[in-house]
Parts: structure tokens; sequence; C-alpha cells
């Protein structure tokens, strides 16, 4: 009795498949247009949700990543501070020493916030990015590739480095081990090659090629610095006891920070700690290593995917139920011959199953040649030996029946309530309920369509809007070179040098790039309660850096060479600063006075506001100081050369000349500002370039499904084309008549695609404090194109069903 009824399922099975087969071989038009939207829709469902995945999964490679948790320092007074992603230099050390049953190891990264160091093998010199100090349990917590070297041993000491393989290659050449070589860090430190690295994965915070053993900075920076309480410039990572909890860890933090930091700063300091899988979607603190995506990006990418896929299975459901007369014959028959509604359902669903693994098949071919270009404007690594894993196959055959039953199931429910009397007399006739269906799942399709295009001009218009906004300061023609020690003491010789060259304009020093970074400094306002310090945003710089960026002066003056004093007495402050201080105008603000630690200072200008950071942040108070002796060399980590656009080439060689004849043993590296700044905005540019190929697909897709509903609309009017033309219909008329139901459609789609795509736009713009307003017109103009699309590809069926002759379409009658 079993074996029967298993024999008697695997022959309705293959009945249903050879069934579905003759089906689909039998109309060849509506199945290339059905496996051909399926596919791209399916396509483009698998590409995004390998960037989402690819995107959560960010550093759970490591084996401990569940304990893992980044230490965050938040300094804040009358709102005004930062929340920062590092740490002073003694905090991991201490907390390990003070809490061993809540921390199992503490872990710092280190790298002077200077992008690029030289690496000098011999006599060839490289100025390397992704260069940093660890401490020595780096390989307990972190699961980096080591290939060679003892984990516990190899950063142990002083003067050790762990290099990538790559950077092995690039230094001693192709098949040398760098084990036991000698690298020179900045042209003075020997570091001897302790270990090697792999290739990290991708899916990590930050990337590096070279970590240094923490014992070489002592002598490089003194002892004193490593146990300053409020400089923060170590990336702090602690890795809890099994047994501990973060809740329990950071109920300790206040007793600690009473405990160690000065009496000027405990009251403002406040720590947390955040999970190691939680930073690259939701860290945008100050001071990351690495820019961070975010997790607004990753549910915009998830709402395009399902609306592609949406689209795809519209698509299916639409032309299966507009081809039912075709079917209504077959279905009587059926029902004659004893078919109950539950095979017929069955048949119609495994057809739409069928329908979708062949879509499948289709849509890996689609992706595998597609990915390349994919990885290259998203930025990811994806390998194609990923869609041939188990893991991954059994994904997509998922995928393969959800979507097959997601889009046979209205068609099989619609064909199979057919009443065979009627049908086998002719008097089927298409339902209002059954048109009404159709035509709601198209103004369902454009209005997606319509809402990735509104989506995908404005975040352009933002990114553009970024780029192009007024910073308030310039940076084009401007390049930025890291200074190296011997070239800071020659830092005046080296403008006049340069100065030489009639193109270039101008030179000035700062401690991080202005535009992209800055750092906060201690500060005491006239009027503040004396002992406590206030954190601004500042910039350490010389006499030139106003006139190098074009700052606008709106009162008081610029500071002066010609002034010797400038150095210890004088601050410029911007507009907020005197707005936050309440000290009424600018004129009214100038004299007043700062203490700082480089001096007792007054206001001597007051600058027009600028984007000291992205436009993702609002301006905030901000102070231009400079400052003398050895301070001037600690904060002279960058100079800013503004250059003319003529012969730039000439200008950068003979810059780079007279940097060689200075500095022969540190590589002329530098970088353009506009670049730099480009940076800040990599993330909503991808995410630009991407929604925008995607929508471009979402509308082909759409119209596929256009194309095969006017198709079939015109073959089911061929008679009444055929008598409208016998009447004098004209070929104008016969395609008005056919495209204007369907741009009723598309017109009702614009309606309701532009209040949720408004919506959902405003939504994602209050994400930035400064952006672009969203203009009326780009509604309009993405309405017009649908339109227009759209009415092409009806109009070519129309066209088509109007060159009919009508002898053949009446001939029956």
């Amino acid at each position: 009795m079993i074996l029967q009824r298993i024999n008697l399922f695997l022959w309705m099975i293959r009945n249903y498949l050879t069934t579905a087969i003759r089906n689909l071989r039998r109309n060849r038009l509506y199945t290339i247009i059905n496996v051909l939207g399926l596919a791209v829709g399916v396509a483009c469902f698998i590409l995004i949700m390998l960037y989402v995945q690819d995107e959560m999964q960010y550093d759970q490679y490591h084996s401990k990543s569940d304990r893992i948790y980044r230490l965050v320092e938040k300094i804040e007074l009358e709102g005004q501070g930062e929340e920062s992603s590092s740490n002073p230099f003694p905090v991991a050390p201490t907390l390990k020493n003070d809490y061993p049953g809540l921390i199992e190891h503490a872990v710092r990264f280190f790298n002077f916030q200077v992008d690029k160091r030289t690496m000098k093998i011999g006599d060839k010199k490289f100025a390397e990015s992704q260069v940093f100090f660890a401490d020595s349990n780096v390989f307990e917590v972190f699961d980096f590739p080591l290939l060679q070297g003892n984990p516990e041993e190899v950063l142990a000491g002083p003067n050790l480095i762990v290099i990538s393989e790559d950077l092995g290659r690039k230094y001693f050449g192709e098949g040398v081990d760098p084990m036991g070589k000698i690298i020179e860090y900045e042209g003075q430190i020997p570091l001897k090659v302790s270990g090697i690295l792999g290739k990290l994965p991708t899916q990590s915070h930050f990337q590096f090629q070279a970590l240094i053993s923490f014992p070489t900075l002592i002598p490089m920076m003194g002892q004193s610095l490593t146990q300053n309480w409020v400089w923060n410039p170590n990336w702090t990572y602690l890795l809890l006891a099994e047994d501990a909890t973060p809740k329990e860890l950071e109920a300790q933090f206040p007793a600690f920070i009473d405990k160690y930091y000065p009496d000027f700063i405990k009251t403002q300091i406040t720590h947390y700690l955040q999970p190691l899988t939680d930073i690259h979607l939701k860290s945008h603190l100050d001071y990351e290593i690495e820019a961070n995506s975010s997790e607004a990006t990753i549910y915009i990418f998830l709402m395009i995917g399902v609306f592609i896929l949406l689209i795809a299975c519209i698509n299916f459901m639409n032309l299966a139920t507009a081809r039912s007369a075709k079917r209504a014959q077959e279905v009587g028959m059926r029902k004659v011959l004893g078919a109950h509604k539950g095979q017929l359902i069955r048949q119609f669903i495994g057809e739409s199953i069928v329908m979708s693994f062949l879509s499948l098949f289709v849509a890996l071919f689609l992706i595998s040649i597609s990915l390349p270009f994919f990885n290259q404007i998203s930025g990811k690594e994806i390998s194609q030996d990923l869609l041939l894993t188990p893991q991954f196959l059994l994904i997509l055959t998922g995928i393969g029946i959800i979507v097959g039953i997601i889009s046979g199931l209205y068609p099989a429910f619609f064909l199979s309530s057919f009443q065979p009397v009627k049908v086998l007399k002719g008097k089927l006739k298409s339902s209002r309920s059954n048109a009404f269906f159709r035509k709601g799942l198209v103004i369902i399709q454009f209005s997606i369509s319509l809402i990735l295009i509104i989506s995908t001009v404005i975040i352009y218009q933002q990114f553009s809007y970024m780029r192009g906004a007024d910073t308030g300061f310039t940076k084009d023609q401007i390049i930025v070179i890291p200074t190296k020690p011997e070239i800071v003491p020659k830092i005046e010789f080296f403008r006049e040098e340069i100065l030489r060259n009639p193109q270039v304009k101008n030179m000035t020093i700062m401690n991080e790039i202005m535009g992209v970074h800055h750092n906060v400094h201690e500060y005491n306002y006239e009027g503040m309660e004396p002992g406590k310090w206030i954190y601004f945003p500042s910039l350490i710089v010389n006499e030139d850096f106003v006139k190098t960026f074009d700052l606008e002066i709106v009162a008081g003056r610029d500071f002066s060479r010609e002034i010797s004093t400038d150095d210890t007495a004088s601050i410029i402050i911007n507009e907020t600063m005197v707005s936050h201080l309440g000290w009424g105008t600018p004129q009214e603000a100038l004299g007043k006075q700062f203490f700082t630690p480089r001096g007792n200072e007054r206001v001597v200008g007051v600058i027009k506001d600028f984007h000291f950071v992205s436009l993702k942040d609002k301006i905030r108070p901000f102070v231009l100081d400079i400052t003398s002796g050895n301070a001037k060399a600690f904060f002279t980590k960058n100079l800013a050369v503004r250059i003319a656009p003529e012969d730039m080439e000439k200008t950068l060689e003979h810059i780079g000349n007279v940097w060689s004849s200075m500095s022969p043993d540190h590589p002329f590296d530098y970088s353009f500002l506009d670049a730099e700044i480009d940076n800040l905005y990599r993330d909503e540019s991808k995410l630009g370039d991407l929604v925008g190929y995607f929508s471009l697909l979402a509308i082909f897709i759409a119209c596929l499904g256009l194309f095969a509903l006017a198709s079939f609309t015109a073959e089911q009017r061929t008679k009444e084309i055929g008598i409208r033309k016998v009447l004098g219909s004209t070929m104008y008329e016969i395609m008005q008549l056919l495209a204007l139901d369907f741009m009723k459609l598309v017109l009702l789609a614009n309606l309701i695609a532009w209040p949720l795509a408004w919506w959902m736009m405003q939504e994602w713009l209050t994400g930035f404090a400064y952006h672009t307003k969203i203009e009326w017109w780009i509604f309009l103009a993405a309405s017009l194109a649908v339109v227009l699309i759209s009415l092409f590809t009806v109009i070519t069926q129309a066209y088509r069903a109007g060159l009919t002759n009508p002898v053949l379409a009446l001939r029956e009658e």
C-alpha cells in the first residue's frame, strides 16, 4: 500500500513536470520573458543579500568576538567635548590590573594618529599606511592570521615587527623569507621581523599591514607620555572573562575614573563598552580607525532587494493570470475528467516552481558574470566560490521554492476556480476582480520603480551637494604632506624654498587634516570657574593657516609673523564659539581671555563658520591656536601647500625636490585635500551607484512585464482591432486605444509613489546635519522618464497589433 502511494506520487510529479515543460515550450515568448524577469530579479536580490551578509559579518571571524569590546571615552562639559573611540595610554593595563576577574586581556593599538610612516630597507624607502603599534597579547584576543612566528612572542619585546606577506614580497622580493630581516622605522629605529601575517579578512573594521611591538614606543616618546591620563590616542579592546558581563565591568568605571583621572577632567569623563561586532555598522565616534558603514545603508539595500524581487514575482502573477483564457479549456477538460481543485492548484504551483528554478539557473549565470563589476562598485571582495558552497545552494533552493510558490499562488487559485461548463461552452470571460487585480499589480510595480528612481536621484543630489557645498574654505589645489622629524625644525626654510616657485601660493602647518580630522584641546574661557577645563574642537596651526585656506575674518585680525607673542598669547575662534559663549557680536568677543596649556591667550580674531569636519555633522565652536617650542614640534603633523592649477606636475616636482634635499631618508608623499574630503562621503557615493544600477534593473523587469501584458492584451483584442480597421480606424487611433489603459495605471502609480518616496528620502536626509532640498522637478522628471519608457514599451506592441490584416482576424466570424 505504501509502495503504491509512493509510485502514485512519483507519477503525479512526473506528470506535472511533463505538463509544465510542454506548456513552457509551447509558449516560448511567455517563457523567455518570465524566466528573464525572474532571473534578473533573483540575481539582484541575491547580490544584495550577499552584500548585506558581508556587512553584517564584520569582525565575527574572531572566535572570541562575543567577548571582545572596545572601550569608549566620552568627555563632555556644557555640551562640548568628544565621544572618542580611543583612550589614554595607561587605561588598558590599569583596567586589566585592577579587575583581573572581569578582564582576561586588554589590547591597545596606536599609530601616532598619522596615516603614513616611512619604512626603509637598505636604500629603498616606502611611505606605508596601515602600520600600528600593538600590545604583545594581540594574537591571544584576535584571530589575525599569523603564518610564521610564535603568537606569544612576536611582539613581546622592543624593536619587533610583524608584517604581512604582501609587505614581505614588496620589501624583500619574491621567494625571500623576511623572518629575521631588519626594517628601519622612520629611518632611525631598527625593527626585526618576528612574524608574518596572512591576508586579513575584508570583514574587519580596520586593516593593517604591519604591527610593531608596544615597548618600542618607550624610548621614542618617553615614559611620561605613556603615563598621560589626558591624551587619548590608543584604541583599546578588552577581552572579558568568560563569566563576566559588560554591565559588571561598566559598573566599575565611575570608581576607576575617580581613582586615576586628574581632578580637572574626572567629572567630565564617562566610559562605556562597545561590542566588537557592532563597530562597523553602529559606530560613528570621533577618531574611528577607519570610516564605518551604517545600518541605514543596510536597510536601504534590504528594501531595494525585496522591492526588486517583488516586481519580478508580480510580473509572473500578471502574465499567468493574463494567459488564463488560453488555459481555460485545459482546466475545464481536466475537471470533467475528474481532477479536483487541489490537484490543479498543485499543478500550477508546480509549474511556477519549475519556472522559478529555471530562473535560478539563469540568475546564477548572471551573478557569476556580474560579480566582478558588483565588487568593484561596492568595494567588496565577494568570491564566486561562495556561490557553490552547500549553505549558499541550500539558501538558493529555498529562494527558488518560496519565489515559485509566491509567484504561482494567485494564478493557481484563479485558474483552478474555472467552472468547466462555462469554459467548454466558450462563455468564460475575464472577471472584473481578475482585471482589477492585474491592474493593481501593475500599479505596485511601477510605484516601486518610481520610488527607486526618485531615491537614486536624491541620493546622488545629496552626494553632489556635500562634494560641492561651500565648506567655508578653499580645498582645491591644496596638497597635504605628512611631516617628518627632520623637516619640523626646518619648516620655515622649507616654506621659503618651495615659495621660490611662483606656482606655490602658500604653505601652512596643521596637527590634523583640515576638513577631515580635528582634535579637541582643553580651554578655560573668561568667566568659567578656575581650575576646570572644557574641551573644544581645535587645530594647532601657524601664521599662514587663514591665508592658505582663504578663511574669512569677520572681526579682528589674522595671526601675524610681525607680532612675536601670537604663538603664546593669541587665538582665533569661529562665530559659533561667540554665540555658544554668549559674547554678543564677533566684535565684542575680541580681547576675551582664554587660559590654555599653551599660555594665557586672548581672542584676536573671529572667522566665519566653516566645516572643519564633514557636512554630516553640525558646525560646533572651534579654535585656531598656534604654539611654539617642543609643543610645536609635537603638533606639526601635516603641511598644507596651496598651488596654482597651471603646471601642477612641474610644481609638484619642485616641492618634491626641496623635500628630498631636506629629508633624504623619507619619500615625498602627498595627497590632494579635495580627494581626502571626498573620501568622507565614500559610503554615500557607493550607495548612490548601487541604488542607481538596481533602479535601472527594476525598470527593466517592470517593462518586461508590461511588454508581455501589452502583447497578450493586443492578442485578446485581435478581432476588435480588425473590426475597427474595417470601419476606418487609423493606426494612431488603434495605438491610442491599446496604450491608454496602461498609461492610466502608470500615472496612478505616480500618485502613490510620490508621497512614499518623499517620506522615505526625508527620513534618510535627517541623518545629515546639512542636506539638499527635495525638489519638485525630481518627481516630475522621474515620472516623465517612466511614462516615456512605458509608453514606448506598449506602443511597440500596439503598433504590431495595428499591422494585423483584418481579413485574418475576422475569417472565422
